[in-house]
């Protein structure tokens, strides 16, 4: 096959809120499943603070399992990175949270895998880049219905 890098997304959406505001928003685990059904169930597998080794679960729509994640490089309302790197795989999945005013930011979803993982995703693909882009999209929209609630 020779897959070396698989991209499944790299789609930006822009929300009706402050960058700081969609950050502390998506780092609510439990709450996922309620403005997006692209996720089953979601939670916190670490205790405390979000970082670099933070571990959570969710389960995704497609899959009857969760998936348990590490994060792996982090900014406090900035930006939130998890999976794995290794020197013969990697798979990951970035988000990006970019002001774009007091109460405009642009959300940006960045998901890859390399090496071994490339080729064992391959099968899953184009569910994982719907998936992706579902939950992107969702949460553009929950933010939409609290300003038109305002």
């Amino acid at each position: 096959m020779g897959l070396s890098r698989l991209e499944f997304i790299d789609y930006s959406t822009e929300v009706e809120a402050s960058a700081q505001d969609v950050f502390v928003f998506f780092k609510k685990l439990e709450q996922w499943p309620s403005w997006t059904s692209s996720i089953k169930s979601a939670a916190p597998k670490s205790r405390g603070e979000w970082g670099v080794g933070f571990q959570l679960s969710f389960v995704p729509e497609f899959l009857p399992f969760p998936l348990v994640t590490r994060v792996i490089h982090y900014e406090e309302g900035r930006r939130i990175e998890w999976g794995m790197r290794t020197p013969v795989a990697s798979m990951v999945h970035r988000f990006e949270f970019q002001p774009l005013g007091e109460n405009r930011c642009r959300v940006r979803h960045h998901e890859y895998a390399e090496g071994l993982l490339a080729i064992l995703a391959w099968p899953l693909r184009k569910k994982i880049k719907m998936f992706d882009r579902k939950l992107a999209d969702d949460l553009r929209a929950a933010f939409a219905k609290q300003a038109v609630g305002r």
